[in-house]
């Protein structure tokens, strides 16, 4: 006659597998939970040992209590031990932020020279914004009138020259980690004069009326985004296109008040922001008709962000938050809502089922494969600490498989983070995803086939696209195109040789930190090519 199971024993089991649960998603938390959950495991695994070791004894399980309290050691010491490592990972990050946050007053206020501008010239086109003298928020749009001066090849931007588009447009602080900095990036419409967007080809870019004035400031080169952008798009997908600015922001209320250099913000980025249409994310429009297949198959534009905040999204039961971006969350109907989830809920159960790796029933009937192999070597390349995790868009057009991207958010990559192993040339960073992250290579490198796939996608963008010499070449044209204009951006903010966020190396000069982002991605790519010979991916 079988003996009933030790309730003790299985619950020391149970216990003891949601501890180390806890200590591998790494959440400090979860940590602090582990250690006296561990303990319990421990204990009551004695208890069911001894109590079913007993001569007589009417329960069995004495196996399974003996695992609980191996659980429970493990639960109880790893979660201590890591929750030592995270604590003092961010004891670190707290400690280098000390001096940033103690001169935060200081970097706002600007110590340029209130002279006027009316001669300033660059090299870069010149975008003056004037505010009226409205305080800018997150939360709203404020109006502002704009004047936008283009350098043209062989000519420089000029203020007192007439602007290649002047008009109207509204804007409103952005951002997540970076919203505290003291240089503030901005969300931009072009607008008319009652407010209404319009589309305009802003300094040559194709005509929308979304844009972004994205502020370099952690990123001391100012060039690790549009970098990464150019070379998504070098690899054969839509990244958004990018200009390099120097901003006035005029805060007056007088609009016939002259710029001057108490106006001047710095270098910024005009960026194309991700949306859909024929010159950013050319993918179907979906219209509230669209309720069954095909029509309701696309397109989508999801993104896998912080989980705070307002925003429509959704959960599958191993990942999320995922945001609707497209259609937006005020437009999206009940059935597209249901379709797209479906559609997430049907790949993982696809990608982690025993025949994940089948042509016609595995995670391939549903992922864009060669999209996500070059959307993961952008990210390990770069050792991108948010990538796959934070502003991780993902696109589903009509017909056709999900596909990650475009590539979005590259300030914390090539070695300018401190935290997750960032600024190290060795290692994956794709062990560092959590399982309700976009973690799929983890599952996808069981495949033989992916892993070669993937490999031999690797030697063929090393030939042209990640050719470390064109790579550095394309980063000294960068910076030569910044090279007058990161004076007085470092005048206007004087950072350099300060640690700023999570800033691992901390040059003096600019020319100190483009050396270093260069070197730092041949090293990277010299061990991912050590790693791709042996197939260890």
């Amino acid at each position: 006659m079988n003996k009933p199971r030790s309730r003790l024993a299985v619950a020391s089991l149970v216990l003891g597998l949601v501890g180390c649960w806890f200590v591998l998603l790494r959440a400090p938390f979860l940590l602090v939970l582990a250690i006296p959950l561990g303990i319990v495991t421990l204990l009551c695994g004695v208890a069911a040992a001894w109590k079913t070791s007993r001569r007589g004894t009417a329960v069995s399980g004495r196996g399974m209590a003996i695992a609980g309290i191996c659980l429970g050691v493990a639960a109880s010491f790893f979660g201590s031990v890591v929750l030592v490592i995270v604590v003092a990972q961010e004891q670190q990050r707290f400690q280098g932020n000390h001096d940033y946050h103690h001169r935060h007053a200081e970097f706002s206020r600007s110590p340029m020279r209130d002279i006027p501008a009316t001669n300033f010239t660059s090299n870069l086109p010149i975008v003056v914004l004037q505010t009226d003298g409205q305080y800018v928020s997150k939360e709203s749009r404020s109006f502002v009138r704009t004047r936008f001066h283009d350098a043209k090849k062989g000519q420089r931007a000029a203020l007192d020259s007439s602007p290649d588009h002047a008009g109207f447009g509204t804007i409103n602080l952005r951002g997540h980690s970076t919203l505290g900095l003291p240089k503030p990036s901005y969300t931009f419409h072009v607008t008319d004069e009652r407010t209404n967007q319009v589309k305009v080809p802003l300094l040559g870019l194709p005509a929308e009326e979304d844009w972004i004035l994205y502020a370099p400031f952690e990123d001391k080169s100012m060039i690790r985004d549009v970098l990464a952008y150019e070379l998504a798009r070098r690899m054969g997908h839509y990244a958004p296109r990018t200009r390099y600015i120097e901003l006035f922001l005029q805060n007056n209320a007088d609009e016939d008040n002259a710029v001057s250099m108490g106006d001047y913000m710095g270098v910024y980025v005009l960026v194309e922001r991700i949306k859909r249409g024929k010159d950013r994310v050319n993918i179907a429009k979906l219209d509230e008709d669209d309720k069954d297949e095909p029509a309701i198959s696309g397109g989508y534009i999801v993104k896998r962000d912080h989980g705070e905040g307002g925003g429509g999204r959704f959960r599958t039961a191993r990942g999320g938050p995922f945001f609707y971006v497209y259609p937006k969350s005020r437009d999206i109907t009940s059935a597209q809502k249901s379709w797209i989830r479906d559609y997430f809920v049907a790949f993982e159960e696809a990608l982690y089922s025993e025949n994940f790796a089948d042509r016609r029933e595995g995670y391939g009937a549903y992922l864009d494969v060669g999209a996500f192999i070059d959307s993961h070597w952008l990210v390990e390349l770069s050792k991108n600490v948010d990538g796959f995790r934070y502003s991780a868009y993902l696109t589903k057009d009509r017909g056709k498989k999900l596909a990650p991207g475009p590539a979005w958010d590259w300030n914390r990559a090539f070695g300018n983070a401190n935290y997750y192993d960032g600024e190290k040339v060795r290692g994956w960073y794709w062990m560092r995803l959590r399982p309700n992250e976009i973690s799929w290579h983890q599952r996808l490198r069981d495949d033989p086939a992916y892993v070669e796939r993937a490999a031999k996608r690797w030697v063929e963008l090393r030939k042209d696209v990640l050719d470390p010499k064109k790579v550095s070449a394309l980063i000294d044209q960068y910076a030569a195109e910044l090279k007058e204009a990161q004076e007085r951006n470092f005048e206007r903010w004087p950072i350099l040789g300060v640690h700023i966020s999570s800033n691992y190396y901390v040059g003096d000069s600019h020319r100190d930190e483009v050396e270093w982002l260069k070197k730092w991605i041949e090293r990277r790519i010299d061990w991912i090519d050590s790693q791709v010979e042996e197939r260890e991916l």
